[in-house]
C-alpha cells in the first residue's frame, strides 16, 4: 500500500506555509488548492509533496522547510536550477514566436489558444507510476501559458470574478 501523502503549498511572497490534503485529478477540480491560491493573487509559490508521516514529525517538518528555503529563491536563477529557467525562457520565446505568427492578436479566439496542438506533454509516465499516480495523467500546461494572450485571459477572468477594485 502506498504511503499517505500531503501537499505543502508555500507562498514566497508572504511566507505562508499551507498543508493541503492529497488530491489526484485535474487541477481545475482541486477546490482546496484553487481556494488557497485565490487567497494569494499575483503571488509566487510552489507546491511540494511529502509523505504525511514525515511531515507530521516536527523535526522533519523543520528540516523540510529549511531545505525548501535553500533550494527555492524566487527571482534568482539558482532556486529551481538553471535548466528550469533555461527551459522556461525557451517556452517564452516559442510562445512569442507563435503570438507574432497570429499577428500579435489580443483575442484568444483568433489563435490556437489552449488547443491540443499547444499542449506541452512531459514524459513523466515512469515517475508518475512510481509515485502511485495514473501514468497516463499529465499536467495541463500549454505553450499559451507563456504567451501575452494568456495574461489577458486571466485578467478578464479575474475581473469577471470581481477580484479587482472597482
Amino acid at each position: 500500500m502506498a504511503e499517505e501523502k500531503v501537499r505543502i503549498l508555500i507562498c514566497h511572497t508572504d511566507g505562508d506555509v499551507m498543508e493541503l490534503p492529497w488530491y489526484e485529478g485535474p487541477a481545475e477540480h482541486d477546490d482546496t488548492l484553487n481556494f488557497r491560491v485565490s487567497q494569494h493573487p499575483d503571488h509566487i509559490g510552489n507546491l511540494f509533496v511529502y509523505n504525511k508521516k514525515d511531515w507530521d514529525k516536527s523535526a522533519y517538518k523543520t528540516a523540510i522547510l529549511d531545505e525548501i528555503a535553500k533550494q527555492v529563491r524566487p527571482g534568482q536563477g539558482t532556486g529551481m536550477g538553471n535548466d528550469f529557467y533555461d527551459l522556461k525562457s525557451t517556452f517564452q520565446e516559442d510562445a512569442i514566436m507563435c503570438w507574432k505568427g497570429f499577428g500579435k492578436t489580443t483575442d484568444p479566439g483568433h489563435c490556437d489558444y489552449r488547443k491540443d496542438n499547444k499542449r506541452l506533454y512531459p514524459d513523466t509516465r515512469g515517475e508518475r507510476k512510481e509515485l502511485g499516480l495514473d501514468p497516463k495523467g499529465r499536467p495541463n500546461t500549454y505553450l499559451c501559458d507563456f504567451c501575452p494572450v494568456h495574461s489577458l485571459v486571466l485578467q478578464k477572468r479575474r475581473k469577471e470574478a470581481g477580484l479587482y477594485d472597482k
